[in-house]
């Protein structure tokens, strides 16, 4: 059965990346997009990450919903294993137990800006460790901080007065009484992680594995990584999840006009976002001039932008049914890390698509789609592309 996502965003529009033609963010909006999700056969749907807390954002519209499930960016040992767990569960507990965490490592200007300041391959190993603490107080189970980053220098001697305060409470009351994980054993964990950290903190502790939207046997090569590092620690994936975005029509000629004129922002504005793009991801050590691609295909777009003109169609093309595009935060995947790739085609084409992906690695079973504005494209794929895919059940498995 093939899980498919939707996505969340305050933002949208038909080209959300220019600012000129996004339309305002609000709470409002995602709620609508939310309900008109839960109306349609989606399993779930992502929360994207935004200046706007992921966290309350969801809190705040998901009574809209009754099925579907969400999968929230969580950052690791910014909040107390034990709150955390607590917030998870009341959400739970709220909502029949449709939450799912989506582990992000996240960027080191962000995550330093919070006042933690591990680098991105530590921040990955000390996140190993936060996860299980996080999932043991989920299942109700004592937590022991020994050894973990709770108890290293920072916080040595913090709980040297440790007492049992339920002792004093002969007869339990509201307060003092633990809220029943809802989800069995417990919330489940999603994440990516491209580089060899990500790969085996995923490998420790991420149940579904999830890859940016590449090239067929980009993502085969990924998904065998990530799993050999499972195996180093004794662990297999429960599933394996794509995200990208994606254009379906009724015809493939449809969709291929209605993703190139998405892109028709101008030379000038894509450079621009490249030229971000690049200096962001190297730390201002390149620009798009004197950055090279991994590839021939990424290289050629690099060239036709620095030239002063978009690329054309098949330039755009990195594999059967597989452009490079734009989208919110990224255009054309010039860096090869899967940050703007589509599949584009007829509900048939998109769908085979899809199959040849699956037939790469035979845990693939989830896929996380996106296309703009959000509402209306999430009904031509439901209508087009999910009737084709065996689809599973988006009922919770736990009801309350």
């Amino acid at each position: 059965m093939t899980k498919v996502l939707w996505y969340l965003s305050p933002y949208d529009g038909f080209t959300p990346w220019v600012r000129e033609s996004r339309a305002p963010g609000s709470v409002a909006h995602i709620a609508d997009l939310a309900a008109h999700l839960d109306a349609l056969p989606f399993y779930g749907a992502l929360q994207g990450t935004y200046a706007q807390d992921s966290f309350l954002t969801i809190a705040q519209i998901a009574h809209r919903t009754t099925r579907l499930r969400f999968l929230v960016p969580f950052y690791p040992l910014l909040t107390a294993p034990k709150l955390l767990a607590e917030q998870i569960l009341t959400f739970d507990e709220y909502t029949g137990g449709r939450l799912i965490l989506n582990l992000v490592n996240g960027i080191d200007p962000k995550i330093q800006a919070y006042g933690l300041p591990l680098p991105h391959d530590e921040r990955y190993r000390e996140s190993a460790e936060y996860w299980k603490l996080v999932v043991t107080a989920y299942e109700g189970r004592d937590l022991d901080y020994s050894g973990t980053w709770y108890d290293r220098d920072r916080v040595a001697g913090a709980f040297e007065h440790e007492f049992e305060p339920l002792q004093y409470f002969p007869f339990r009351q509201p307060a003092t009484e633990p809220i029943a994980p809802v989800q069995l054993p417990h919330v489940p964990l999603w994440g990516a992680g491209a580089s060899p950290a990500g790969q085996d903190h995923a490998g420790q502790v991420v149940e579904v594995y999830l890859a940016h939207l590449r090239e067929t046997a980009a993502l085969r090569a990924q998904f065998r990584g990530a799993e050999t590092a499972a195996t180093r620690h004794g662990r297999t994936f429960q599933g394996e999840g794509v995200h990208g975005s994606v254009v379906v029509r009724q015809t493939r000629e449809m969709a291929l006009d209605y993703f190139y004129s998405q892109i028709e922002t101008g030379a000038e504005h894509t450079r621009a976002r490249l030229e971000a793009r690049i200096k962001a991801s190297t730390r201002g050590r390149l620009e798009l001039s004197t950055f090279t691609a991994p590839d021939r295909v990424r290289q050629n777009i690099v060239d036709r932008v620095l030239a002063g003109r978009l690329p054309t169609l098949d330039e755009l093309r990195l594999d059967e049914g597989v452009y490079a595009g734009q989208t919110p935060w990224g255009a054309f995947d010039v860096t090869g890390e899967g940050t703007a790739v589509y599949l584009v085609g007829s509900g048939d084409d998109v769908a085979e698509s899809i199959g040849r992906i699956q037939a790469s690695s035979p845990l693939v079973d989830t896929f996380i789609l996106s296309a703009w504005p959000l509402i209306q494209e999430s009904t031509t794929v439901a209508e087009l592309l999910l009737p084709r895919l065996e689809t599973a059940a988006r009922e919770p498995a736990f009801s309350g």
